[in-house]
């Protein structure tokens, strides 16, 4: 009829993908909220997976993150812990899936022990941060058992821990194994050091990172590339 025009619905596809593009921008706001409790300034800047310089005391490392951030729903609450000495890579594998992670779209905090515990110590911001720690989709604290917090501070970690027990994962890194944090941590805090191995334990993957340290072979790079410079001088 002339003056009127007929409503035709949208298909269904189409108002599928309205409703997935509403929750995608609704769960990218509440992540960036999230992220702002991470310390990115201690990340490894641009790490990929695909950047990795793998060896075969590495490999097992990169695997497993590899196929926690391609799986992260069916790992649950299980989480990672990686160590090993220091230059190979550890922070750059952690750095990366945290940044694969915020890809896939999860919320993501990555810290360092010393700087979790320094976040825990302001004034108006400390019940925020223990907030986030506790619901962040991944958390990952990188460096565990470089400083071992005192007696009160400890209790915070074991807050942080326990909220996300059996409910979200975490990721560590650390030069120390389980067992080697067990010690260092109970020589300092008699009775802290087995609580923080079981809590860690309980709900991580151990993986050993072995191999020469990389830093070795970026100064190795850096004397080739200067001495060809002089050469050429």
């Amino acid at each position: 009829m002339l003056g009127k025009f007929k409503v035709t619905p949208a298909c269904k596809c189409e108002a599928d993908k309205a409703v997935e593009e509403h929750r995608l921008m609704q769960l990218a706001e509440y992540n960036a909220r999230v992220h702002k409790f991470s310390d990115d300034d201690q990340m490894v800047p641009h790490a990929t997976f695909e950047g990795f310089q793998v060896t075969p005391g590495t490999k097992a490392g990169l695997t497993l993150l590899q196929d926690f951030v391609a799986n992260t729903d069916e790992w649950k609450a299980r989480g990672v812990y990686l160590f090993g000495a220091n230059g190979l890579g550890k922070s750059h594998l952690l750095s990366a899936a945290a940044n694969q992670l915020r890809r896939n779209h999860k919320s993501v905090i990555y810290t360092t022990a010393k700087m979790l515990i320094a976040h825990l110590k302001s004034g108006g911001s400390r019940w925020e941060y223990l907030h986030a720690y506790k619901v962040a989709d991944v958390l990952i604290i990188d460096e565990i058992g470089a400083d071992i917090p005192a007696d009160w501070e400890m209790g915070d970690l074991f807050n942080i821990l326990n909220g996300r027990q059996h409910r979200k994962p975490t990721l560590f890194g650390s030069n120390l194994s389980v067992k080697e944090l067990e010690a260092k941590v109970e020589a300092r805090q008699a009775g802290w050091g087995t609580r923080l191995m079981e809590r860690i334990i309980e709900g991580a993957y151990t993986v050993k990172m072995t191999g020469e340290s990389y830093r070795f072979r970026r100064n190795e790079e850096t004397r080739k590339w200067v001495e060809g410079r002089l050469k050429g001088t």
